[in-house]
């Protein structure tokens, strides 16, 4: 059994261009915002501090987009557990540990993995870009043919189909 590891982050492969546009902007943004003060402190009219309020907004757009470039994703699994890591914040990956698992059911959305204690844990992969997320599922289905895992498959059915089901029971 192949170990794999997917990196999630699209933004890895832009280089160092996109941080020079991050730090580029931020310093407009401050400047403007430092420069926005100064004038409206020196006029008096509160009225129009509604400017440092949006400069403020910008620069905290800026800041997530520093933190998102910078955030781990990924997928790693080998033959002790299946760890995962999504999210700005997340800090600490999500582990599976294989032993612990008696089916998964691979969705069109997610991944659900039925553990022997009754509960399930379900990993969201819907918000990915439909080429990884292929890729997830045939890596994920390979592995578990490999341990003897079953694999349930959700498949799409037409509302035409489903009535002409119903209709034959």
């Amino acid at each position: 059994m192949e170990p794999f590891l997917i990196n999630l982050n699209e933004m890895t492969d832009k280089g160092g261009r996109y941080k020079r546009l991050l730090i580029v902007l931020a310093l407009i943004f401050l400047i403007t915002s430092a420069l926005t003060y100064w004038l409206l402190s020196r006029q008096g009219n509160t009225n129009s501090w509604i400017f440092l309020g949006i400069g403020i907004y910008f620069l905290l757009f800026i800041y997530f987009g520093f933190v998102g470039y910078n955030a781990k994703m990924y997928i790693n699994n080998d033959d002790f557990a299946f760890e995962y890591q999504f999210g700005f914040f997340s800090k600490v990956p999500d582990k599976i540990i294989w032993e612990t698992i008696t089916k998964i059911k691979l969705s069109f959305t997610h991944i659900t993995f039925y553990k022997k204690t009754g509960k399930r844990k379900v990993v969201e992969i819907g918000w990915l870009p439909y080429v990884k997320v292929k890729e997830i599922k045939n890596k994920v289905h390979c592995f578990c043919t490999e341990k003897a895992i079953p694999v349930e498959i959700a498949e799409y059915h037409t509302e035409d189909e489903i009535i002409e089901e119903e209709q034959n029971t």
